[in-house]
């Protein structure tokens, strides 16, 4: 992580106090539960799952799974949250990517973030569906996922600006960082409908897409 960087981890990231015990357990359990829903995911799919299941496999009562999460779709929230919290800390411990051109810095996050997610594949795609219901907590209109997102868009915004401020791309402001998570968006999609061995059409997608955007703007211009 460059010094730019690091100051600018500090600022958006100013040190908490230390969590309590308490605290400490019931994020515990969270991750027990979330353990659990996902093992219970994996072999029985998301819709077949029963909170009743998940609470059996987590060892807990159902009314005490209800005090942590009050749906699946609250379980897969926090899924969610988890894993933007793994990325984030993941990209800013990558100190070889501190002179990376910014397309490998982009295609780095996404191929990352897909490594953590293929073990969940399916649970992925039933998200996805639930998420296209207007009244659903996953659909991006909600004030659940539109926190999430926001969250999201922070943090790409700022490795689009860090590409600004050393020159390597015009300024875009706030859209540089709605386009790529459109983008990022478009790709999870194509790679859940990918049968390519590894997925190496998504991957090759990933890697033309990101060099002529950034072939695009280092002309300092959208036209093509």
């Amino acid at each position: 992580m460059t010094i730019t960087r690091k100051k600018k981890a500090r600022r958006a990231s100013p040190r908490a106090a230390k969590p309590g015990r308490r605290a400490q357990n019931k994020e515990r359990t969270r991750k027990e539960i979330l353990k659990a829903a996902l093992e219970l995911f994996s072999k029985k799919g998301f819709f077949r799952t029963t909170t009743r299941q998940i609470s059996n496999r987590a060892r807990i009562a159902e009314g005490t799974l209800f005090n942590y999460f009050e749906t699946k779709e609250d379980l897969a929230l926090y899924f969610f949250e988890q894993e933007l919290a793994g990325l984030t800390d993941w990209y800013q411990s990558q100190t070889k990517l501190d002179r990376a051109p910014l397309a490998e810095k982009l295609f780095a996050i996404i191929h990352r973030h897909l490594e953590r997610i293929t073990p969940y594949e399916e649970f992925i795609g039933a998200v996805y569906l639930r998420a296209l219901q207007p009244v659903s907590k996953l659909n991006l209109l909600s004030l659940e996922a539109h926190e999430l997102n926001v969250r999201y868009l922070r943090f790409i915004q700022e490795v689009l600006r860090e590409a600004e401020e050393a020159g390597e791309i015009p300024k875009v402001g706030d859209f540089g960082a709605y386009a790529f998570g459109l983008f990022h968006l478009a790709i999870i999609t194509y790679w859940l409908q990918d049968i390519s061995p590894g997925k190496e059409n998504t991957l090759a997608l990933l890697d033309r897409s990101l060099k002529i955007a950034q072939s695009i703007l280092k002309r300092g211009t959208w036209e093509w």
